[in-house]
């Protein structure tokens, strides 16, 4: 039997991310925790319910002896990051190393990054949205999805807190770092020379996955949102929606096309925009290697791809819950068959939940021809809902 490089322990976190990484080393193991989180609670199909939380972490302190070398946060997403903040004062118990979060996170981006700037203003301006909808009780009007897709992407700007606890880890202090492409990473990850971890995403410049390169888009996206003035940005032609003023059957066609200014455009790109910038990193062990790609979608792969980053792994874990507009699979922008490795000897993990979101098979997550695919090229596909109990976990060896 071939002797194992390491273990993945897969949670079954409801719809979200959450894995433990333990590589052997002398006097014992090493270990990397790569996100924790689960989508809102008001989530369809219990997908977001906390439950869950409390057995993953005390199982992590069982298992680590309450020493974590390295936790990565990929980006900014509740199914990445709400379990740290829900079961902190359990998780205050585990001494951490160090601490990685994307390059987006650091505190001054975007006052460095002006280009990128329009992407927060956006994410400001759906914060006011959802703000000014609860407190005139017209939050529930809005569809579920995209109530959802709201809540996930602006709740840590409304609760800073999630991320400063982040920040703040016991023994983390001096030991957070805001990565990219680009970045070494031998002398910052605390895990010894045998482990060698590559940055493949995302660019330190978030506008590249913005999907409109002329800013015109974002810029009529901020005036939509109300967090920025018409004129100021020089957009003559655009009139802003009217805003019903109250919840009269006659008024509530007015407040539908309100929303679909955001469902349609803002708030899918501004969704898009964040799962683009998510860490994408290659764990190299020996000759093994695995690869961990948070929610990037398809202008972060077009990027890695192109810049010839990419290469089959022996574990490989699946995009963005795998959903269609993760990982692409189909056509000339696959990346299927950059990543696997042949002779089935790949093994896919996929954390997910059914019935989240989307409501037909083709939209819904995971993708049915997705999963097909990767059982016909994979040597295992192991899916999180189908595979193990709530709030419980399998372990994958390499």
């Amino acid at each position: 039997m071939a002797k194992k490089t390491a273990t993945v322990r897969v949670y079954n976190i409801r719809f979200g991310d959450c894995f433990l990484v333990s590589i052997p080393a002398a006097g014992g193991e090493k270990h990397i925790l790569i996100d924790f989180g689960n989508a809102s609670g008001a989530v369809k199909g219990g997908g977001g319910a906390n439950d869950v939380f409390r057995p993953i972490v005390e199982d992590i302190l069982q298992r680590t002896n309450g020493r974590v070398d390295l936790v990565i946060l990929t980006h900014e997403h509740l199914d990445h990051l709400e379990g740290f903040y829900s079961e902190r004062r359990r998780f205050d118990r585990i001494q951490v190393g160090d601490v990685w979060f994307p390059i987006m996170s650091e505190p001054h981006y975007y006052e460095d990054n002006p280009q990128c700037e329009p992407l927060k203003k956006a994410r400001l301006g759906l914060l006011g949205y959802m703000q000014r909808w609860g407190e005139m009780g017209r939050l529930d009007a809005v569809p579920e999805d995209i109530r959802l897709m709201m809540q996930n992407n602006v709740l840590d700007l409304s609760n800073q807190d999630r991320v400063k606890y982040l920040r703040g880890l016991p023994g983390s202090s001096s030991h957070v770092h805001y990565i990219h492409r680009g970045v070494g990473t031998r002398r910052i990850h605390g895990l010894g020379d045998a482990v060698k971890i590559e940055v493949l995403a995302p660019e330190k410049d978030a506008s590249v996955y913005y999907p409109q390169r002329d800013s015109a888009f974002w810029k009529k996206a901020v005036c939509r949102l109300g967090t920025a003035d018409v004129k100021s940005l020089d957009i003559p032609s655009y009139k802003a929606p009217a805003a019903p003023s109250h919840m009269a059957q006659d008024e509530f066609e007015h407040l539908r096309e309100d929303i679909s200014e955001i469902d349609m455009n803002d708030m899918l790109a501004i969704d898009k925009a964040a799962n683009n910038t998510s860490l994408v990193l290659r764990i190299r062990i020996g000759r093994k290697t695995m690869l961990f790609t948070g929610d990037a979608e398809a202008e972060s792969w077009a990027i890695m791809k192109e810049k010839g980053l990419l290469e089959p792994v022996d574990l490989l874990k699946v995009a963005h819950h795998g959903s269609l507009n993760g990982m692409p699979f189909e056509g000339e922008e696959s990346v299927v068959p950059l990543l696997l490795k042949t002779r089935k000897k790949t093994k896919a993990i996929v954390s997910t939940r059914k019935g989240v979101y989307g409501k037909t098979a083709e939209t819904g997550i995971p993708n049915p021809r997705l999963m097909k695919l990767l059982k016909k090229k994979c040597k295992q596909v192991l899916i999180t809902e189908n595979n193990i109990g709530l709030g419980e976990y399998e372990d994958v060896t390499i």
